[in-house]
């Protein structure tokens, strides 16, 4: 089995787990896992989640993570966490389905796309 495989059998045991607390973390959900699995992952988590009753904070660089999110579930929410350039003052901001970004045709960009055109935040400057 490669890493990212093993990866997803822990997240799967963590969140059907008793022995795992009702709120709990993850940092870099993406690490060593195929783009479109991310995507895929992120909707299978929330399914699982709702089932065992966790609520989970997921961190991630992977703009693909962020398709599997849907803004009109109230039960999903997506942060963009930033710090201040000057004093270093942690700044979060949340992104809701009505301020979800839009294409010059007015349609809504899917939040990867949006990440990537730097819409959202969450990427330092000068990429």
């Amino acid at each position: 089995a490669n890493e990212g495989f093993l990866y997803v059998l822990f997240y799967i045991s963590l969140i059907v787990s008793e022995a795992t607390p009702k709120i709990f973390a993850i940092d870099n959900l993406d690490s060593a896992l195929n783009p479109k699995l991310c995507t895929k992952l992120m909707k299978y988590i929330y399914t699982l989640a709702c089932k065992y009753d966790k609520q989970i904070f997921l961190t991630t660089h992977n703009p693909a993570l962020l398709d599997g999110i849907n803004l009109n579930d109230d039960q999903q929410k997506l942060f963009v966490v930033s710090r201040a350039k000057k004093g270093g003052q942690t700044r979060v901001k949340a992104l809701s389905a009505d301020k979800k970004p839009v294409d010059s045709e007015g349609k809504p960009l899917p939040l990867s796309e949006a990440m990537l055109r730097g819409y959202i935040g969450g990427l330092p400057k000068g990429f």
